[in-house]
């Protein structure tokens, strides 16, 4: 038993030693994942000259900014955050020199973080990585809203209007029961939702099925200009730059009610800096 033991501690000494015991320090981050090591990757990509919110939350904001520092460096843009663009923002690949970073909290299945303490400090070494010059800085907002317009160019089906203008007011209300709700990908029901689900279960609520996905409830209803938008009609916007991929209600005076990847359900307003630029159309569904 002693020459068992005695051979099991150099082994297990060993591992923690070897390259292999040191991949948690190259965290795969992708949409969804929550927690220090996002915070982290934010911080990186801020101080890198990109624009980004420093959150914590690897919402679509900051998936389309490590698409962007992807595509600067020559990575395939995925928008995950792999062991490849790790290393290139922290340099600890290459350089063999550590970021002052914590190691990775383990990920969920999911894809978001299991809960991890906080650290008080976050020194973080940014290696010198390809930088936007000032012609890519233009370059890429008229590359994003080129597609944006593409896509409210794009024809869309229709359907009658079928939402009795009586029923509106419970649409209204029902979707505000569940303001602050968080959100959960795939999410259908109080518990979590993600948009599409929560336009669903807010009609279902009132006898009103409409489909599950934000691209499908585009097709319903009637496309107007957004002057035209009356409460309880449907908003929609393209965040990833290639479809519909974000929908809400509409309430009124340019206001609409949604499930938002970074605060769950809440209000937000067409005109919002962010909102206005992934805005796609409204279609009217009331009668």
């Amino acid at each position: 038993m002693n020459k068992i033991i005695r051979g099991i501690i150099p082994a297990v000494f060993i591992f923690f030693l070897s390259p292999i015991g040191t991949l948690h320090a190259a965290p795969i981050l992708k949409l969804h994942s929550e927690g220090h090591d996002v915070t982290v990757l934010q911080q990186l990509l801020l101080k890198g000259n990109y624009t980004v919110s420093v959150t914590g939350i690897f919402d679509e904001s900051t998936q389309k900014t490590v698409k962007a520092f992807q595509a600067d460096n020559n990575l395939p843009d995925t928008g995950i955050v792999d062991r490849k663009t790790w290393w290139l923002l922290t340099g600890e690949k290459d350089t063999g020199r550590p970021a002052s970073v914590s190691a990775a909290a383990p990920i969920s299945p999911g894809g978001n973080h299991i809960a991890a303490k906080p650290q008080t400090t976050a020194s973080v070494y940014v290696p010198p990585v390809q930088k936007k010059s000032a012609s890519a800085g233009t370059k890429k907002p008229q590359s994003e809203a080129a597609a944006i317009s593409a896509i409210r160019a794009r024809s869309v089906p229709e359907t009658p209007v079928f939402l009795p203008s009586g029923k509106v007011g419970s649409i209204i209300s029902t979707a505000k029961k569940y303001m602050g709700t968080p959100y959960i990908y795939g999410g259908e029901t109080p518990k979590g939702f993600d948009c599409s689900g929560y336009l669903q279960y807010v009609f279902k609520q009132n006898n009103i099925i409409i489909p599950r996905t934000a691209d499908e409830q585009y097709k319903i209803g009637k496309k107007v200009p957004v002057n035209q938008l009356q409460p309880g009609d449907l908003v929609f916007f393209s965040t990833d730059l290639t479809d519909i991929s974000h929908c809400g209600i509409y309430l009124g005076s340019g206001q609409f009610i949604h499930a938002s990847t970074s605060k769950g359900v809440r209000l937000d307003r067409l005109d919002n800096d962010y909102w206005k630029n992934y805005f796609i159309g409204g279609k009217h569904i009331v009668k």
